[in-house]
């Protein structure tokens, strides 16, 4: 490098008695190449390069910095040289990419320092010295490891998380999102100097994820009816949300599980495929291709049967009495229940319940100790609702139909009414099974009619005591089914 070319290094790297840098500085000349000219005419490669510094220089002196930055770097690449590299630098301290110039300059002392006298490697040091007081070191970790982390529209790699970024003063968008969670964006303000800030990202969980393995490697993974995978699949899910996960390939019976998962957990599923030793394709067979259709659902579809054990307490009695030192009062209803499920949610069934209240001890308006009984007879449809877990479900069960009553007192004046009202039921429940076992827990809201008891009794002691039944006999309680299934797959 001549004495000329290493003034105007000095002037333009800063290297001064005043701050910043001499921004409009001469640039070198092209003719100045990083290594000595050979002997005869130039070859055509050496010209394309001249050309390309020359209209870098053009593009510099009009302030055009992002133009003179492509044609120095494809002068460079055609004939690697000091004067390229330099205005190089120049270029990307016009463009207040304060860092990438500090590199450029670091690679010109690292490739071209045996060209370089002693004074002209101190002027590149000292303008180093300058430009690393214009940058700051951000040490930034994200959670989770695999987030796709965008830095001033630039995605950032594993190895650029590795170690601390290198940053020019100012503001920087930072942004880090990753599937089954929610997005992050900031902003970073950093000031000339600051060595390794910490930055943390952690992501806000917005899913559950499932792990899918199977015991056939060319197997392919559905869940909820969307092909994912081939062989293994690790993917986000809604959480607490029943989900249908297939595993199948042709030839062979579809692997079916409903699961749930919470929110941030992971569950592992294994699926075997049954048979699917005996004949597995070869490897690599449709690799490349377009994932399959999963296939049709199964629906479970079979007859089922249940008895029922009901306890169960009258929001109001049935008889205007003081029930203040009675015994007995509580309601219990035993049943059967047969029915066919037509579908995974949807089950039709039929309802017989026997029940009975015994209460005494009761008083009347005169003091009188009454005894009286009330049996109930329930016939009548229930329409099941459910979730599709196989093993656990949520059951919502509506029934209506009609029932009989019997009040009856056997104290004072034995007397007794009969008649046939319609009820209405409405039943939430757990449901379990294990195997062909089915069971139910269950919180139950009845409400009978009493309109045919409102007739009330003949007797002149009686009379009053049916004045305040009004039409309903409403009741809740808690009930449990146990019983069998034959619930049969199909497509």
């Amino acid at each position: 490098m001549s004495q000329l070319a290493l003034g105007r290094l000095l002037r333009t790297l800063g290297v001064a008695p005043i701050a910043g840098w001499l921004l409009l500085a001469p640039l070198a000349r092209a003719e100045e190449p990083s290594e000595p000219k050979p002997e005869g005419a130039p070859d055509q490669q050496t010209l394309e390069a001249r050309r390309h510094f020359k209209t870098g220089s053009k593009l510099y002196r009009d302030g055009n910095y992002g133009g003179a930055l492509a044609e120095f770097e494809e002068a460079y690449r055609l004939k690697p040289g000091v004067g390229s590299l330099q205005n190089i630098a120049l270029s990307q301290k016009g463009l207040f990419r304060y860092a990438e110039s500090a590199s450029t300059l670091e690679q010109l002392l690292s490739r071209h320092g045996a060209d370089l006298s002693e004074g002209e490697r101190k002027a590149v040091e000292d303008a180093l010295t300058e430009l690393r007081s214009l940058v700051a070191t951000v040490r930034l970790r994200v959670v989770p490891a695999g987030a796709r982390v965008v830095l001033d529209g630039r995605q950032l790699t594993e190895k650029d998380l590795a170690a601390p970024l290198v940053l020019n003063v100012g503001e920087h968008t930072l942004s880090a999102d990753a599937v089954g969670y929610a997005p992050d964006k900031r902003l970073l303000r950093l000031a000339g100097g600051q060595r390794e800030v910490p930055v943390e990202v952690e992501l806000r969980c917005a899913a559950g994820f499932v792990q899918v393995t199977s015991n056939d490697p060319t197997a392919y993974i559905a869940i909820d009816g969307l092909p994912k995978a081939r062989r293994t699949y690790f993917g986000p899910v809604e959480p607490d949300t029943d989900h249908l996960l297939q595993v199948y390939r042709e030839g062979v019976e579809t692997y079916e599980q409903t699961f749930q998962v919470g929110l941030c957990k992971t569950l592992p599923l294994h699926a075997v495929l049954e048979g699917s030793d005996s004949d597995v394709p070869a490897e690599g067979a449709d690799a490349g291709g377009p994932l399959p259709s999963a296939p049709a659902r199964r629906t479970q579809r079979g007859v089922f049967g249940l008895i029922s054990l009901d306890l169960l307490a009258f929001t109001k009695q049935p008889l205007n009495l003081s029930y203040g030192s009675s015994e007995g009062g509580g309601f219990g209803a035993l049943g059967l229940r047969a029915g066919y499920r037509l579908s995974n949610p949807v089950a039709l069934a039929l309802r017989l319940d026997v029940g009975a209240l015994q209460v005494q001890g009761a008083r009347d308006e005169s003091g009188a100790s009454r005894e009286f009984s009330l049996t109930s007879v329930h016939f009548g449809p229930d329409l099941k609702l459910m979730t599709t877990g196989e093993k656990l479900r949520f059951v919502v069960s509506v029934g209506a139909g009609m029932v009989h009553h019997r009040l009856a007192l056997s104290k004072v004046a034995p007397e007794e009414v009969r008649g046939i009202d319609p009820y209405f039921s409405l039943e939430l429940a757990l449901g379990f099974n294990y195997r062909q076992f089915l069971g139910e827990i269950a919180f139950v809201g009845q409400i009978d009619g009493s309109t045919a008891l409102q007739s009330g009794f003949t007797e002149s002691a009686n009379r009053d005591l049916t004045k305040n039944l009004g039409t309903t006999l409403p009741m809740i309680g808690v009930g449990l089914r146990g019983g069998f299934s034959q619930w049969r797959s199909g497509r």
